[in-house]
């Protein structure tokens, strides 16, 4: 029964592994690089600027298209109304987070899959160990006399 218990835990880390490449893949195509902007209609009529930038351009994954407003911040990167964001309950998702957890994902699976196999090692040593017990103990009961 712990042979299965640990041979299960095995494939699922495996399944794991395989599975962050393509959802990693998934969640990279739809990032791009934005650039959060506080939308102040003052500096737009005053120096042309939609807003005040928000920290520095992430790629980020934002599906929501009226998040967007027209222009072009540093680096090329697509401009988002915060404001909007938080009226909306909009939660930008960062592609280095999504790289984060699937990391983990792959370190935890790794030790899982090392923990199993070192858990089958041990399983097959002690039944090992129990053959070659009895094995001897049974050799020894042959070699002595019964009778005497």
């Amino acid at each position: 029964m712990l042979r299965i218990a640990i041979k299960s835990v095995m494939f699922l880390a495996v399944l794991t592994l395989v599975v962050t490449i393509p959802v990693y893949q998934s969640y990279a195509s739809r990032a791009q690089l934005i650039q959060r902007v506080e939308v102040d209609e003052a500096s737009f009529l005053l120096l042309g600027e939609p807003g005040t930038f928000i920290g520095s351009p992430q790629m980020m994954i934002i599906d929501d298209s009226g998040a967007f407003i027209e222009g072009e911040g540093p680096e090329g990167a697509r401009l988002v109304n915060d404001i909007y964001l938080r009226e909306n309950g909009i939660y930008p998702l960062q592609l280095k987070t999504v790289g984060f957890v699937m990391g983990l994902a792959r370190w935890v699976s790794g030790g899982a899959i090392a923990l199993a196999l070192g858990g089958l090692w041990f399983l097959r040593r002690r039944e090992v160990w129990r053959a070659r017990f009895s094995l001897s103990e049974l050799s020894t009961q042959v070699r002595t006399p019964s009778g005497t």
